[in-house]
């Protein structure tokens, strides 16, 4: 422990003293009533000093004595206990002092010693309870303190050294945020000509998009006090700390406005209330209710901005997105390309890089990467780099590193049979062979037969970021995910498990196309689902069904009319291009790793134009 509390260190101290001077038993030699009797007849004792039952005896000299614990010993002085006879004094005890001459005292016990001995217990059980509650608050001095907010601020003193030329891509974004800024540090300027205030700013994305980041960006730029907390930390056991520390937290911004304040993860004192199973959270909701009446309560003439960032803005109580309190939301949604290039070389700047690393290939080989996946991609591949004591990072380095993220470790130590290898092989064939006949199919950048975590093959793609998916894409698409136990059927004339994870993907894309987005046989005009995501407040559960039984069976037999038709047609593909599958499943058998241009020269072959030709979704 870093830090003693002194009272505590009192209080054991004098615990152990008054256990020791009422046992004074525990550290001294101990002999019989008996033994002590025939020492006072033998004229050894000299002194006896009583005090209670219990007597201290000093002998005129050293002499062999039996302890009560069975033993022998020398010894010059001990202790010994006089029997209780309920009161009554043993007078021949007391004659045979008289006649031997020995010198004796008897003590008054001090009644201190018993009653603070008997609230022993009591004071240690509170010195306790007192040292726990004030580590758990972080080393506050004082029981009031547990009410108090535990917002770090940020200042003059102690500013952020992170701006906005840290921060890659979202320009949209930034220019929201600078103007907030730019509001706390000239509002003469928006003032004069009648703007308000905005309120608040709730930031809005996919996790690891940024939004701490921007909002650290903000402390750094903006020269006002800004405080930071985290949602969760308003939470406690006790009922009426949270909405207790949204006060202290708002008064103290208010006496250093114009000020910021940034409150992380909102969602999880945020979320709708009455809306829990079983009842709401009283503590939750009434440090929710706190949260709205500082932000737009009776008092308005305050200058304090709030910021929060969540990624489940949909499960957020309406009262806070409403005008006046979150006035703007910031949507940070993942990086383009051109973002991707961006955050990349924000990460590479300290790295050392050699000539062949290509930010540009990486940003096209990264699709769907968060600002936090890019950063984690950067870093393993320094770390491939110095696994193999190299002075700087290159290509492969970073090929794998995103091999590794995105499929996961090599499992060299499985065992894996030349026939399953062989399906392995075809199954890796049908994808890659079908993504490169399939107009409109990503494009094909390598085929591994490689295992990796749970994957026993995979075809890697450089998918084209589109905004709109049309119905005949996500049919091609649908075709190659397929492709691959095409191909097991046709040439290995059985099926495997090996297909799983692709019917998985490829049953609830069907699913999406019927149900969201209109492309059913059945369903072309109607939405039948808009809730994609997972049940996280109990008016989910007790919502009735959308649709009934009949259309369910509807939904189903679309779902399997579009599947059936892309896996007759992916089966169809594979056995035209017959060659072509061949040849590359020899290619993997034998080098375990082919590049895309490989699977594209035997398609060619098998087209009979003996030439690379150009999928015409390159």
């Amino acid at each position: 422990m870093r830090r003693f509390n002194p009272w505590l260190i009192l209080l054991l101290v004098l615990g152990l003293y008054f256990v020791f001077a009422s046992n004074p038993i525990s550290n001294q030699r101990e002999v019989s009533y008996t033994s002590l009797v025939n020492l006072v007849r033998e004229g050894r004792v000299e002194t006896l000093v009583q005090t209670g039952s219990t007597v201290n005896v000093t002998l005129k000299s050293p002499t062999e004595v039996t302890t009560v614990r069975g033993g022998t010993q020398t010894v010059e002085n001990f202790i010994a206990r006089i029997p209780d006879n309920s009161g009554t004094p043993d007078t021949s005890f007391q004659q045979l002092l008289i006649q031997q001459g020995v010198d004796t005292r008897i003590q008054v016990p001090s009644p201190w010693g018993g009653i603070l001995l008997s609230l022993l217990p009591v004071l240690l059980l509170v010195g306790l309870f007192y040292f726990v509650f004030m580590r758990t608050q972080g080393g506050q001095s004082g029981v009031m303190q547990f009410g108090q907010s535990r917002a770090k601020k940020y200042g003059k003193e102690n500013r952020v050294s992170t701006t906005f030329g840290d921060v890659a891509g979202h320009e949209e974004a930034k220019k929201e945020l600078i103007e907030v800024v730019d509001f706390l540090k000239n509002p003469q300027k928006y003032v004069g000509i009648g703007a308000e205030i905005p309120k608040g700013v709730l930031l809005v994305g996919p996790p690891g998009t940024g939004k701490t980041l921007l909002a650290r960006a903000v402390a750094g730029e903006a020269d006002v006090p800004f405080y930071t907390v985290s949602a969760s930390e308003f939470m406690e056991m006790f009922v009426g700390v949270g909405a207790s520390r949204v006060r202290t937290l708002f008064d103290d911004a208010r006496k250093s406005s114009p000020s910021i304040i940034f409150i992380d993860e909102i969602d999880s004192i945020g979320r709708k209330r009455g809306a829990g199973i079983g009842g709401g959270h009283d503590e939750r909701e009434q440090t929710l209710n706190q949260i709205l009446s500082e932000m737009d309560g009776f008092d308005k003439g305050t200058s304090v901005i709030v910021m929060a960032a969540t990624n489940r803005p949909d499960i957020l109580d309406p009262a806070l997105l409403r005008p006046g309190r979150f006035d703007r939301q910031v949507t940070i949604d993942l990086p383009n390309m051109k973002e991707r290039e961006a955050i990349l070389k924000v990460h590479m700047r300290n790295k050392p890089l050699s000539g062949s690393v290509d930010v540009v290939e990486l940003s096209k080989s990264t699709p769907y990467f968060s600002g936090a996946d890019l950063k984690n991609l950067v870093n393993e591949a320094a770390l491939e780099a110095a696994r193999v004591n190299k002075s700087q990072i290159d290509m492969n380095d970073f090929y794998r590193a995103l091999d590794k993220i995105t499929l996961g470790l090599e499992n060299g130590s499985l065992t894996i049979t030349p026939d399953e290898r062989k399906a392995i092989a075809y199954h890796e064939a049908g994808h890659a062979v079908t993504a490169a006949v399939t107009p409109g199919a990503d494009k094909l950048q390598k085929v591994s037969i490689i295992p990796r975590g749970r994957a026993l093959g995979a075809a890697f793609y450089l998918p084209e970021e589109q905004v709109l998916m049309s119905k005949e894409r996500l049919e091609n698409q649908l075709v190659v995910a397929l492709g691959g136990r095409a191909a097991e059927e046709v040439f290995i004339g059985k099926v495997t498990t090996g297909a799983a994870d692709d019917f998985k993907k490829s049953t609830n894309m069907a699913r999406r196309m019927v149900l969201e987005w209109g492309m059913g046989d059945t369903f072309q005009h109607q939405a039948l689902s808009t809730d994609s995501g997972p049940v996280f407040l109990g008016e989910d559960m007790a919502r009735p069904k959308e649709f009934s039984e009949h259309t369910a069976r509807l939904v189903d037999e679309d779902v399997k009319r579009i599947l059936d038709r892309a896996y007759a047609r992916a089966k169809q593909l594979v056995q035209e291009y017959a060659s072509a599958m061949h040849e590359v499943a020899e290619a993997l058998l034998t080098s375990e790793l082919i590049t895309g241009d490989v699977v594209r020269s035997a398609v060619g072959k098998a087209r009979g134009e003996g030439s690379l030709q150009p999928n015409p979704a390159d």
